[in-house]
């Protein structure tokens, strides 16, 4: 079930904040684990809950917080062997302008968007990890998955 973003968010009062580790932990090639991931989002301030997908796959229920309002996004992980994996995808589904799917992705670059049905949106963000990754590059990308997040559903819901 993709949990959903409210129109209502208080989007002006994001404020991110970058938050590194005094030692980066470097992952082994080959990928990462659901809950080395999860470990560095906890770090960062966000939820995150390790369990698995239809294919039996990690996959993490994250969060953060605008103001008082708690934003809920998934990481999908693939090409999954022996415990690691290659790929991670942040994923996030909110209701929107579905006519506005096609500038989005004409016009940003770190998300690609698309629909379902309607009005249902969905943002992507892929992360390549096979050839290794540390903390604090997970991090970032978390760090800028948020950021986009907000862009788009800003773009994507009728804001500015």
């Amino acid at each position: 079930m993709k949990k959903r973003i409210g129109i209502g968010l208080a989007l002006g009062a994001l404020t991110i904040i970058q938050s590194t580790p005094l030692m980066a932990a470097n992952y082994t090639q080959g990928g990462v684990t659901g809950q080395e991931i999860a470990n560095d989002l906890k770090a960062i301030g966000q939820t995150a809950t390790v369990t698995k997908d239809s294919g039996g796959d990690p996959k993490i229920d994250a969060s953060f917080a605008i103001d008082k309002t708690e934003i809920g996004y998934q990481i999908y992980f693939y090409g999954c062997k022996t415990g690691r994996c290659t790929t991670i995808q942040y994923h996030v589904a909110f209701d929107g302008d579905i006519k506005k799917v096609d500038d989005w992705n004409k016009t940003y670059r770190f998300a690609r968007a698309y629909a379902s049905d309607k009005t249902t949106i969905h943002l992507e963000y892929d992360v390549d990890v096979e050839k290794g990754a540390n903390s604090e590059a997970v991090q970032n990308s978390a760090e800028r998955f948020k950021a986009v997040m907000v862009q788009g559903v800003t773009f994507l819901t009728g804001g500015t």
